[in-house]
């Protein structure tokens, strides 16, 4: 192998480069750089699309903007006429609102006019700086006899009609610092010298933008004078009333002492009278027993006439003391269960209840607030009067019950079928001795009835009767609750 060839051998690994490469790898650099060149141009542009659309959506925002602004601006120049709207609505208001006052205020003044002038009330006004008066209604010229120009205009402590109210001046300006200034019974006198007892009121106030005082005169001379005659009529009244108290201090002195007297006379009448009683009673026993069986019929008679007699004597001052004694026991009130107090009392009744076969009828009574010792000498002594005068009733008939009274009493009756009594004579049966049958028909002393209506009187209540001859009697008393 020849040198040439072995440096062509040698070098067979490294291939030359072709002259033809040249230009490829120049191209492939060229469009290396348009591409890049592209692509940065590409790029360049959606990025000037993206500001453009940046741009476009920035100008719809301002847009959007400008719209609102303006729809602002439409909204603020609406709310500009709708204040401007309510501001003349306002005023128009206060226009109104001050026509009213002023209305109300003419109004006002008119009203203040014609009380001023219509008031039975003497009424003047004062300049409140000056003292001058300005004003003064009709009554006050027709009460005291002045004209309207002879008052107004002269200061008031200059006018004699006002001497004894405002004298001087500085009586004047005294009554100002005080505003409100009442008096009465002032001395008034009139134009032609009629003389009159006034009220007189002041009171100071402002009066537009000027101060004033209204002065008040009112005539109270009748009203003084019949203060007068009332004093003097109370005056005459206390003295008759202090004699009065002096003439019955004196009678229930005199009273008191008469009823001293009255019990020992009662002690006396009762002692000195039963003890003959007694003695009359014991001899006609001794002389029944001695000589009863030599007396005649007629004789024996009159011997149990003599005892009958006597013991009904002795009846009569057992009730006069009684009577005398009831209205000077003390009344101790309790609680009373009337059934059980009638039940009581009716055990008395049992002997006659079962021999004349009386139909008793008793209702459910009450309590009531009394003195149980007493109420049951009421309950004795009606009882004992209907079973005394339905005695010649065949079939005598009793009732005991209470009927509605009024809120403040308990009324309780006691009826019968027995002899009854005329209705005119009534207002009789209460009294001591006051008796509508005879002796020889019913006997008794007259002084059952007195007692009951005692009893009832001291208890604060009352007592009546109903009645028809030989048909019955009912007989009420009430006990106040």
């Amino acid at each position: 192998m020849t040198g040439g060839d072995q440096s062509q051998n040698g070098n067979s690994d490294k291939i030359p480069p072709r002259i033809d490469d040249e230009p490829k790898k120049v191209h492939t650099a060229n469009e290396s750089d348009n591409a890049r060149q592209d692509l940065h141009i590409e790029t360049r542009i959606e990025r000037a699309e993206a500001r453009t659309e940046q741009a476009e959506m920035r100008t719809e925002e301002a847009k959007s903007r400008t719209e609102q602004a303006e729809m602002r601006t439409e909204q603020a120049e609406t709310r500009t006429e709708q204040a401007k709207t309510r501001t003349e609505q306002a005023e128009m208001r206060t226009e109104r609102a001050e026509t009213r006052s002023e209305q109300a205020i003419r109004d006002s003044e008119l009203s203040y006019r014609r009380l001023f002038e219509a008031t039975k009330d003497g009424i003047l006004i004062l300049e409140a700086d000056t003292g001058r008066i300005s004003d003064v209604n009709p009554f006050l010229i027709e009460m005291m006899g002045y004209s309207h120009g002879e008052l107004v205009g002269a200061p008031i402590w200059e006018l004699g009609l006002f001497k004894n109210i405002i004298s001087n001046k500085a009586r004047f300006e005294q009554m100002r610092e005080r505003g409100y200034e009442f008096s009465e019974n002032l001395s008034l006198e009139t134009r032609v010298g009629h003389k009159m007892v006034v009220e007189f009121v002041s009171n100071a106030y402002r009066a537009g933008d000027r101060n004033v005082i209204q002065c008040t005169v009112r005539d109270i001379t009748e009203r003084k004078r019949t203060e007068d005659q009332i004093r003097g009529h109370n005056s005459e009244l206390e003295h008759r009333v202090a004699e009065r108290t002096a003439q019955l201090e004196t009678a229930n002195a005199e009273l008191k002492s008469a009823n001293i007297e009255l019990d020992a006379f009662g002690n006396s009448v009762s002692h000195d009278l039963r003890a003959p009683l007694r003695y009359v009673l014991g001899f006609v026993e001794m002389l029944r027993k001695d000589a009863g069986s030599s007396l005649s019929p007629e004789s024996l008679t009159l011997v149990a006439r003599i005892s009958k007699v006597t013991k009904d004597m002795e009846n009569l001052i057992d009730d006069l003391l009684s009577f005398s004694r009831l209205g000077k026991s003390k009344i101790q009130k309790t609680e009373v269960n009337l059934n059980k107090l009638v039940q009581g009392v009716m055990s008395d009744f049992q002997g006659p209840s079962k021999e004349r076969n009386i139909a008793w009828t008793i209702q459910p009574l009450p309590t009531v607030h009394a003195d149980r010792a007493l109420l049951r000498m009421v309950f004795v002594n009606l009882i004992s009067n209907a079973v005394k005068f339905t005695g010649k009733q065949a079939e005598p008939k009793i009732e005991i019950g209470s009927v509605p009274g009024d809120e403040k009493e308990t009324v309780i009756f006691i009826r019968d079928n027995g002899a009854g009594f005329n209705q005119e004579y009534a207002g009789k049966l209460f009294g001591v001795f006051q008796r509508l049958h005879s002796q020889s028909e019913f006997e008794g002393t007259g002084i059952g009835l007195a007692n009951v209506q005692r009893i009832i009187l001291r208890h604060g209540g009352r007592t009546w009767a109903e009645g028809v001859v030989d048909k019955g009697a009912t007989f009420y008393f009430s006990i106040p609750k």
